[in-house]
C-alpha cells in the first residue's frame, strides 16, 4: 500500500485538475471530482477534510454532501482506531448536539407533511450531523485542526476576493436588498457565490474570528502577514455586504474575542473604530445610523412586523410546535400574518424553532448554544494556556458563537446549505478543541 501511495496521490490530484476544468460541464465533471476526492481521501484521510474545507463556499450542495457521504465510506472501507473514536465522541457537547437534532427528527416525524419534513431533515440537518461528527472524529491532532482552520479561512479569503469583484463589476444588485428611500446611494451588495448578501455574511463572521487567532498563533512574520491581508479581505467583504446584523453580530464577537486576548487589544480596537468612523463613506455611516432606527428601515420594520405572528403561534402551539415542514408553516402563518407580511420564515433561529418544534426545541437549541459556550471556555481552562494553538481557538470559537448567536436574533442562519454546515464545522472545532486539551491534560498527569 505504501509504495502505490504517490501514484494513488499524482492519479487523484491528475483527476482533480480534470474535474475543475469539466465542472460546468454538469454530472461528468461532478464524478471526476468524486472520484477525486474519493483517491485523496484513500491516500490520506485527513487530506479530505482539507478538501471540504476549501470547497465549502464554493462548490454546490449536490457536490458537497458527495464529499461527505464518501468521506463516511472511506471511514467503513479503511481501518480505525474505534477506540479513539468513541473517545473522541464523548463530552456534554455531543450529547447536546445529539439531542437537539433528536427533537429535529421528532418535529419532522410528527409533522402534517411527514414525507416533506423528513425530506428536509435527512438533506439539511441528518448530513450536517454527519459532517460533526466526522470533523469531531477524525480532526484528533493540533496539527490537522490547524491545517483544517487554515483551509476555511483561504476559502473563505478567495470568496471574498469575488465579492470585493464583485462590488467593482456589477452596476446594481436586487431591489430587494436595499432601501432606496433610505439610503438612495446604496445600489449595491456583494454575495459571492451565495444568494444573497446576508447569507454571505453569516458565513464570513464565523470564519473572521478565527482568522484573528491565527495572526496571533503565527510565529512566522510570513504566515502573520498572509493571516492579516486575509482578514482583511474578508473584513472588507462583510463591509460590501451592507449586512447590519452582520456587521452588530461580528462587532459582538470580536469584542469579546479582543477582551480574552488582550485588554490592551480591545482598547486599541475601540480606538481604531472611533477614529475610522470619521473617514467612513456616507453610504456605510448612513446603513450604520439605520440600525438605530429599525422603525423607519423597510427591512428592519418587516422584520419586527413578523414578532406579534410568531408570538401568537407560539402561544397556541407552544407545547409541539406545528411541524418543521414548509406548506404548513405556509398554512398556519396565514391564520397570523399581519397585513402584507408574507414570509417562508421568522428570519430569527430562536423563534422559528420555538413555533416549528415547540418548548423541547427551543431548549435542547439554548441548551445546545450553552453546551457549546461552556464547552470552549472548559477548554481554556484545561489548557491553562500551556498550548497556545488550543487557547486562540477557544477563544476565537467563543467569539465565532456569540456572533452567529447574535446574528440567528435577525436572520434565520440554517436557511442556506453552506452556512449551515459552516455552523455545525464551528461546533466540532470547539468540540474536537476540548477533546485534544482533555488528551494533553490526562497525558501530563499520566
Amino acid at each position: 500500500m505504501t509504495k502505490t501511495r504517490p501514484m494513488m496521490l499524482l492519479v487523484a490530484v491528475a483527476l482533480l485538475a480534470i474535474g475543475i476544468v469539466q465542472y460546468k460541464v454538469g454530472m461528468a465533471g461532478e464524478f471526476v471530482l468524486m472520484g477525486a476526492f474519493l483517491a485523496i481521501t484513500l491516500y490520506r484521510t485527513e487530506y479530505g477534510l482539507y478538501l471540504i474545507a476549501l470547497s465549502l463556499p464554493i462548490l454546490t450542495y449536490r457536490p458537497l454532501l458527495a464529499l461527505i457521504l464518501l468521506f463516511v465510506l472511506v471511514l467503513f472501507v479503511t481501518a480505525q482506531n474505534y477506540e479513539k473514536l468513541k473517545a473522541n465522541l464523548k463530552n456534554h457537547l455531543n450529547l447536546a448536539v445529539f439531542l437537539f437534532l433528536a427533537i429535529l427528527l421528532v418535529t419532522a416525524l410528527t409533522s402534517v407533511n411527514v414525507i416533506e419534513s423528513l425530506k428536509q431533515f435527512m438533506l439539511y440537518y441528518f448530513i450536517s450531523f454527519l459532517l460533526y461528527l466526522l470533523l469531531v472524529m477524525k480532526l484528533d491532532t493540533r496539527e490537522t485542526l490547524y491545517r483544517f482552520i487554515v483551509c476555511l479561512v483561504l476559502s473563505a479569503s478567495l470568496v471574498s476576493l469575488y465579492g470585493v469583484y464583485q462590488y467593482f463589476t456589477l452596476q446594481y444588485t436586487s431591489a430587494a436588498w436595499v432601501d432606496a428611500s433610505q439610503n438612495p446611494e446604496l445600489k449595491k451588495r456583494i454575495f459571492a457565490t451565495f444568494e444573497n448578501p446576508n447569507l454571505f455574511v453569516q458565513y464570513l463572521i464565523m470564519i473572521l474570528p478565527l482568522n484573528f487567532a491565527l495572526i496571533f498563533y503565527s510565529k512566522s512574520l510570513g504566515n502573520r502577514a498572509l493571516f492579516m491581508l486575509q482578514f482583511a479581505l474578508i473584513s472588507l467583504a462583510v463591509v460590501l455586504t451592507f449586512s447590519r446584523s452582520g456587521w452588530v453580530a461580528l462587532f459582538l464577537g470580536l469584542l469579546v474575542l479582543a477582551t480574552m486576548i488582550s485588554r490592551r487589544l480591545l482598547v486599541v480596537g475601540l480606538i481604531a473604530a472611533a477614529v475610522s468612523v470619521n473617514f467612513l463613506p456616507d453610504t456605510i455611516m448612513t446603513r450604520i445610523l439605520s440600525i438605530f432606527s429599525p422603525q423607519t428601515d423597510s427591512s428592519s420594520a418587516y422584520r419586527l412586523e413578523m414578532w406579534p405572528s410568531a408570538f401568537a403561534m407560539i402561544r397556541d402551539f407552544w407545547p409541539t410546535g406545528i411541524g418543521s415542514d414548509l406548506t404548513t408553516f405556509k398554512k398556519v402563518y396565514t391564520d397570523y400574518m399581519m397585513p402584507g407580511v408574507r414570509i417562508n420564515h421568522f428570519h430569527n433561529i430562536y423563534l422559528m424553532n420555538f413555533v416549528t418544534g415547540g418548548i423541547l426545541a427551543i431548549l435542547l437549541l439554548l441548551y445546545m448554544f450553552y453546551q457549546s459556550l461552556r464547552t470552549a471556555i472548559v477548554s481554556l481552562f484545561m489548557n491553562d494556556s500551556k498550548d497556545r494553538l488550543l487557547s486562540y481557538v477557544a477563544k476565537a470559537g467563543i467569539g465565532s458563537l456569540i456572533a452567529i448567536a447574535s446574528a440567528g436574533m435577525f436572520e434565520d442562519v440554517w436557511h442556506q446549505y453552506r452556512v449551515d454546515f459552516m455552523f455545525w464545522i464551528l461546533l466540532a472545532i470547539l468540540s474536537v478543541v476540548y477533546n485534544l486539551a482533555r488528551a494533553r491534560k490526562e497525558q501530563v498527569q499520566g
